[in-house]
Formats: C-alpha cells, sequence, structure tokens
C-alpha cells in the first residue's frame, strides 16, 4: 500500500490531504536517505514541524528544495496548520508502526542538529526499506 492510499483510508477527506500524506512520506525517505541539501532542509522541516522548541525552521531554508520537494514541503505545511496528528503519528498510523517518534530522534542525530540527543540516548530502531527510496 503506497501512502496515498493509506493517507485515503486514515487522513480527513480531500484530495489535499492525501498529497500531504504522500509527501511527509517522501520527504521523510528524502531526509533519511540522502545526504544533499534538500535532504537536510527536509530533514529540518520535518523537525520543526515535530517539535519546533527544540528544532526551529529557517524558512528561508525552503530555497533549497527542488520544484517537487518544495510542493511536498508547503502542502505538509497546510496540512499541519491545522494539525489533527502530529507529524511522527502521522507516519506511525500510515506505515503500521509505532517507532517514528525515535526515528525523528535519530534524525536529529543523524544531522547533528542542535537540539538533538545524545547517541547513547536514542532508542535502538530497525531499518525500513522504502518502496522507490528515491525521493
Amino acid at each position: 500500500m503506497t501512502a496515498a492510499t493509506a493517507a485515503a483510508t486514515v487522513a480527513p477527506a480531500g484530495d489535499d490531504n492525501a498529497i500531504a500524506m504522500e509527501a511527509l512520506t517522501r520527504l521523510f525517505i528524502l531526509a533519511s536517505t540522502q545526504t544533499h541539501s534538500g535532504a537536510r532542509t527536509a530533514a529540518c522541516l520535518l523537525l520543526g514541524l515535530y517539535n519546533g522548541a527544540r528544532f526551529p525552521f529557517d524558512l528561508t531554508d525552503l530555497r533549497l528544495l527542488d520544484e517537487d520537494n518544495l510542493a511536498r514541503a508547503l502542502a505538509l505545511l497546510k496540512l499541519d496548520a491545522r494539525p489533527a496528528m502530529e507529524v511522527h503519528q502521522w507516519l506511525n498510523l500510515l506505515h503500521g508502526r509505532t517507532d517514528f517518534g525515535a526515528r525523528f530522534e535519530h534524525l536529529a542525530h543523524r544531522w547533528k542538529l542542535k537540539g538533538k540527543c545524545k547517541k547513547e540516548w536514542l532508542e535502538p530502531v530497525q531499518s525500513i526499506v522504502w518502496e522507490g527510496a528515491a525521493a
């Protein structure tokens, strides 16, 4: 099941929400599997939505995204403006998991962001094999 299909069954009704759910998954894949500036921007955006007090996000960093990922980021920001759930909870629901909170902490550590937790405090998580992982 793709994120869009799952989103249609769990997200509030509307094409915009299904697009945002797909965007959330794609941006998480980008942030957790790539190493370029767009991937870092995706990570910082996601972490800002996850915990804005710990991980403030500079909106000018959106300029580092290509057109497709900028559209994804804007769709996600629109969804999160009136959140029904936290971003890590959406990912848990979309992908049938319970560990995306820990995965966000690993993401912060991976990108060496201010506010990250210490490596010894990270909960272990298993690798995920993403279908079509190139974001």
